[in-house]
């Protein structure tokens, strides 16, 4: 059990540092927020579908 606490809290981390990465990368290309909220306040999935997005739109 205490195993999965650890997985869980590995996945949870990595998915946070790649949570900032996309952050970083709208902010890089200007995109500061998104339906009138700051991309610091999105969610993971939301940061991913934006960034994808705005990637395809280049």
């Amino acid at each position: 059990m205490i195993a999965l606490g650890i997985l869980y809290e590995k996945v949870q981390l990595t998915k946070e540092l790649k949570r900032q990465m996309m952050i970083r990368q709208l902010l890089d290309m200007g995109i500061r927020e998104h339906q009138g909220q700051s991309v610091y306040d999105l969610d993971y999935y939301t940061l991913r579908w934006l960034l994808a997005t705005r990637k395809l739109e280049r």
